[in-house]
């Protein structure tokens, strides 16, 4: 008997609490409305309240009529059939499908054209390809510009990386085509060129490079390219790089060693208005030992660099001895963060590195390396609150330092102009750099929607041993700045801004001098509304303050741009 009655009260407390839980999971589950009724909340005049049967003194009584009760009892026919009860989970909030590929289509005004392409694929579960195809082009249209200001930039590139136990490796192929106008004629030129004159140039780049990294082994990664460049003009250039690098530990300290073998080989066929040298070639050996030293609060990186350079044109070799120095120390966690860097390097420059940094230079030009004696920087960095910040200075010494410098057109020549003659080029010449620079960065993260980071730079140059540009350091910014923020207003709707300023710079032209060129602002913005999971329209904006300002000298860029278009993401 006791057992069947404690039986029955914990079956009626389990299907109670069931009942119960059932009940509040579904209204949670189901989005159904819930009303809470506030309940009975007893007090101290509630427990002490006397509980008697009050006396009653009527005369009058009625005796009462006793009444009988009966239940007629009718079947019905029900169709009503219950549903088996099931606890349903919570759902995890779904995340944002990812999609391996998408395509970008973009139009705006002077005929800009923009196109973008990109995909991943799995070959195996261990190894995967990769394509991205890029074009930007404009037909131009910049104001009170005579001559073809049209531009076009189209690249390839496709990469296959594996996986293993052991090691990574991956190798890429790629091409980039870039064709240019040289539309920037110096306004005092003897000899005005023709509206119909020919002033194209063009620069096709192509390399294939592979890279591997090795677990549990000395030898810990390697690294090779080949690349190459030709010109409309003839000009060609070809260089092979091979850079492995070894690391182990001597008395638990960890040591790495680099090892670098550089080859670089060009002609010319064109003859400029500065004379310059038919073949070039370069052969540099490097090697870059390093040990690493920890701390509680501090990391340093103590190493060197050791170059052995060879002109293969002029038979001439010499070795050159650089620091190779970082370090931190913790001042206050996360806080304040001091750092130092004390370094240099041999840079072996190369008609692609010019070709990238300035198209408009001449079909022929001095390619030479620079010897970046020292290298140091200093300063401070942290994170306050949402504020990272860093701060620093810093001092630079470089030997051999290209710039770039124009003509007035004024040559005496036999025959017709070249198309390149109206001091409308960039040569390079070369002379010894030292620059005192300084800066801060500052970066706010409010939420996860909204950062911004501020980057300021500014420069103080030294130029000797430049006397054929008369020690102006040309076309070298004393103070950059640029602004970046995006923000993610809702599901649906982001955007996106970069401000840039670069400051009034010096540039040198044969036969003129020092020629100014004026600072500038360029305000961009971007707009992205998301219509589905694929698909996502955007504006562009670029150039909305700057004008019609010129980054290199005598060539200024298009005024305001608007650009719209769509990106398509996919799977195949």
């Amino acid at each position: 008997m006791k057992f069947y009655i404690s039986f029955l009260i914990t079956t009626v407390i389990l299907g109670t609490s069931v009942a119960i839980a059932q009940e509040e999971e579904e209204n949670q589950l189901n989005g159904g409305t819930i009303t809470v009724v506030k309940p009975y909340d007893p007090t101290i005049s509630d427990a002490f309240k006397v509980k008697s049967v009050p006396s009653v003194n009527d005369t009058t009584k009625v005796k009462k009529k006793p009444v009988t009760y009966s239940i007629f009892s009718v079947p019905v026919a029900s169709t009503f059939t219950p549903a088996t009860g099931k606890l349903d989970r919570l759902k995890p909030k779904r995340k944002e499908k990812f999609y391996r590929n998408y395509a970008r289509l973009g139009l705006g005004n002077y005929v800009n054209i923009l196109g973008e392409f990109a995909t991943n694929f799995e070959i195996d579960r261990d190894s995967d390809v990769s394509v991205f195809f890029n074009h930007n082009s404009s037909q131009g249209g910049i104001d009170e510009v005579r001559l073809d200001d049209s531009f076009s930039d189209t690249g390839l590139d496709v990469s296959y990386g594996t996986r293993s136990r052991d090691m990574n490796w991956s190798i890429t192929a790629g091409g980039r085509y870039q064709t240019a106008n040289w539309y920037g004629v110096y306004d005092n030129v003897p000899t005005q060129p023709e509206e119909d004159l020919d002033v194209a140039t063009s620069y096709f780049s192509y390399g294939i490079g592979g890279r591997a990294s090795f677990f549990d082994s000395v030898f810990k990664e390697a690294d090779v390219q080949l690349t190459g460049v030709s010109s409309g003009n003839d000009a060609s250039e070809f260089r092979a790089r091979l850079r492995p690098q070894l690391g182990f530990d001597i008395m638990d300290t960890e040591v790495g060693l680099g090892v670098e073998l550089d080859y670089l080989s060009g002609s010319f066929d064109q003859q400029v208005f500065i004379p310059v040298a038919t073949d070039y070639g370069l052969f540099n050996a490097g090697l870059y030992p390093s040990v690493n030293l920890y701390g509680d609060n501090y990391k340093v990186e103590l190493g060197a660099r050791v170059n052995y350079a060879t002109d293969i044109e002029n038979s001439e070799s010499d070795i050159y001895v650089y620091p190779d120095i970082t370090a931190s120390y913790i001042l206050a966690e996360e806080t304040v963060v001091a750092f130092t860097e004390i370094g240099g390097g041999f840079d072996v420059n190369s008609l692609q590195q010019f070709a990238e940094e300035n198209v408009f230079i001449a079909p022929a030009l001095t390619v030479a390396p620079t010897d970046r004696q020292l290298d140091a920087i200093a300063g401070f960095k942290g994170k306050l609150g949402v504020f990272g910040y860093k701060v620093f200075g810093g001092y630079r010494i470089e030997k051999n330092r290209n710039f770039y410098i124009t003509d007035d057109g004024s040559r005496f020549t036999i025959g017709d102009l070249q198309s390149y003659d109206y001091g409308n080029v960039f040569y390079t010449s070369y002379g010894d750099l030292n620059t005192v620079l300084y800066g801060a960065s500052l970066g706010v993260t409010l939420n996860t929607a909204l950062d911004v980071t501020l980057n300021v730079t500014g420069r103080s140059f030294d130029v000797s041993e430049g006397d054929a540009f008369e020690n102006i350091a040309s076309n070298l910014p004393e103070l950059t700045a640029d602004l970046t923020a995006n923000y993610k207003i809702d599901e649906k709707w982001s955007t996106g801004l970069t401000l840039y300023y670069v400051g009034e710079r010096d540039a040198y032209r044969i036969g003129v001098g020092k020629e100014t060129i004026d600072g500038f602002v360029d305000l961009n913005l971007d707009v992205n509304y998301k219509i589905n999971p694929k698909l996502t329209a955007f504006l562009r904006g670029n150039n909305l303050t700057g004008g019609n300002y010129q980054y290199f000298n005598g060539y200024p860029v298009q005024n305001l741009q608007v650009l719209g278009g769509i990106v398509y993401k996919f799977d195949f």
